[in-house]
């Protein structure tokens, strides 16, 4: 499968469920446009790994966007922090690709999308998002854990032109990439030892 959009959220230090789902996806830099949409850091067992690997991601053409817990890190004055603010500082916050706007936390619709204001759409300074998305997009974003709308394990939240992919890494659950391309989704218990994924096809509506 060549010319995929692949999107992930909410890695929060799983670098080893990361590379364990890239790799059963067959993710191929050359070929594959992925999109990291923020939360690398914090919660979990590897933050530094997990951004170095992302670095190299987006090294090797990955659209890589920052997360509230990246603003996090810029605020902090920690030595781990520090060595990493640039990377972090220089990371953009909102990408379109298609008919897709991706953003960590959403949009705000009050504002056109060349006006939007990062602490915001990172979801760092909470406000109301995606009341009013523009025609013909499909807003894709992590930040609120899908178990928190009701859904279980690894389901995927899609309603009204959203899609949230954020499936609870941050909290020891699952962590998932979504083919939007082909309507797949690979999915990992960021606890299981195994580091089985599992492969699911996704409704076509998505």
């Amino acid at each position: 499968m060549e010319n995929r959009i692949l999107a992930i959220s909410d890695i929060h230090g799983h670098v080893d469920s990361l590379s364990q789902l890239l790799e059963s996806a067959n993710y191929n830099s050359k070929n594959d446009q992925l999109i990291l949409v923020g939360d690398y850091v914090n919660k979990g067992p590897n933050s530094i790994g997990t951004l170095k690997l992302v670095k190299q991601l987006q090294e090797e053409g990955a659209v890589v966007l920052i997360g509230n817990h990246e603003m996090r890190w810029l605020e902090s004055d920690e030595e781990w922090a520090l060595e990493w603010r640039r990377f972090i500082e220089e990371l953009p916050y909102i990408k379109t690709l298609d008919n897709y706007i991706f953003a960590h936390a959403g949009i705000d619709t009050n504002n056109d999308l060349q006006h939007q204001d990062r602490s915001i759409v990172t979801g760092h300074q909470p406000k109301e998002l995606n009341l009013n998305l523009p025609e013909n997009k499909v807003l894709v974003h992590g930040h609120v854990p899908n178990f928190r709308l009701g859904y279980e394990d690894d389901e995927i939240h899609f309603e009204n032109k959203i899609i949230g992919i954020d499936t609870g890494a941050g909290h020891d659950k699952y962590l998932t990439l979504v083919d939007l391309t082909n309507k797949i989704k690979y999915s990992i218990d960021v606890l299981d030892e195994n580091k089985e994924v599992v492969i699911k096809k996704l409704s076509e509506n998505l």
